[in-house]
């Protein structure tokens, strides 16, 4: 038993991590100068700027869904695209996304006129 107890279990030690998400914000992580943080602005400002035809498909959808909800789910979205009778839309979570398939499939393509409607996080 004593040779037993002269083996001790002890933790291992990781290494200090040093991925640049462990770093402060502050700190230059990239040394990629072609790259660079904006940031996020509100769905409609974004289609009115790259897809100006899909800005009044998101006024009908936010009619139908009201102001809260469209707040709440759709205004945060990271993008919408559409080709020809598909619509494809961004979700930021699979949580969100889940979300958005359960209730909001039959008004996206009612407000944006589309047969198919493609969710993806």
């Amino acid at each position: 038993m004593s040779a037993n107890k002269s083996k001790i279990l002890e933790p291992l030690k990781m290494p200090k991590a040093t991925s640049p998400a462990s770093r402060g914000v502050e700190e230059e992580w990239c040394a990629d100068p072609t790259l660079s943080t904006v940031e996020l602005t509100p769905l409609e400002a974004r289609l009115a700027a790259k897809s100006p035809e899909l800005s009044e498909g998101l006024s009908k959808l936010r009619k139908a869904i009201g102001e809260e909800e469209y707040a709440k789910h759709i205004a945060e979205l990271p993008n919408l695209t559409r080709n020809e009778q598909t619509l494809l839309v961004v979700a930021r979570s699979f949580m969100q996304r889940s979300l958005l398939e359960r209730d909001y499939i039959p008004k996206f393509k009612e407000a944006f006129g589309v047969a198919n409607v493609r969710v993806v996080a």
